[in-house]
């Protein structure tokens, strides 16, 4: 479904991600992990083939059998674009455009109930700013569910939510087969992911199952990531789901 080869981004001569490789095989839910500025949003904008200008990237991206390294999302093949769930739910949807009309699909009603949303049809007769964060959020889960893509990325999915959205946004996320999760809460990973990657300064220094990592973590960083996951809410138990 997705393969990523050493892949390497670059802004001019500076190396923001260096030779990073991993596959997303069908059913796969892999959780990536790092500090803000460690290279995990330009990795997503890789994979969908949208980098910011004067940011360029090498190595292979392969989605469902095309090589798209470099490519823009226009220019792909659509199997080979997957479906995007952008960190700001504010601005991933048109403000001027009611939900209904976003989703353009015949079953939208359903979509959107398959992501825990009831009252659907005022929903898709609102403008998004008339919902709250979190009902934005499932709506955009809601579309990318729309696009039927084999793969959906999910960058920060959760992030300034309060902790009941965000238990919907993750419950609506249970929706998608195979999903690359981008966040930098390894509690949200766990509940989430079968697998992990973590990232430090574009460098990927963990990867493996979640529950191996979790009972056996061999980097500091993310003894760090457990030990303030821990201390944030000491109740949560940290396992896969």
């Amino acid at each position: 479904m997705l393969a990523v080869d050493d892949l390497c981004i670059d802004a001019g001569r500076s190396r923001i991600v260096r030779h990073v490789s991993f596959e997303i095989p069908a059913g796969r839910r892999l959780g990536l992990l790092g500090a803000s500025g460690s290279g995990k949003s330009l990795i997503a904008s890789a994979l969908v083939g949208a980098l910011p200008p004067g940011i360029t990237c090498t190595g292979r991206i392969v989605v469902d059998c095309h090589d798209v390294a470099g490519v823009p999302t226009p220019r792909r093949p659509r199997p080979a674009r997957p479906a995007m769930v952008f960190q700001d739910s504010a601005t991933a949807l048109n403000p001027m455009v009611t939900v209904g009309k976003q989703l353009r699909t015949p079953d939208a009603s359903a979509l959107l109930e398959r992501v825990g949303l009831r009252d659907t049809e005022r929903i898709l007769a609102s403008h998004p700013l008339e919902l709250s964060g979190g009902q934005r959020q499932r709506v955009c889960i809601a579309a990318a569910l729309a696009r039927e893509s084999p793969l959906v990325i999910a960058d920060e999915p959760t992030t300034a939510l309060d902790v009941i959205s965000q238990a919907r946004v993750l419950d609506a996320l249970r929706e998608v087969a195979s999903l690359l999760l981008i966040t930098h809460d390894i509690a949200v990973a766990a509940q989430l992911c079968d697998h992990l990657m973590v990232l430090d300064s574009g460098k990927v220094v963990e990867s493996g199952s979640t529950a191996a990592i979790l009972d056996s973590p061999e980097s500091d960083l993310v003894v760090r990531m457990l030990e303030r996951a821990r201390a944030a809410d000491p109740f949560r138990q940290l396992v896969a789901r």
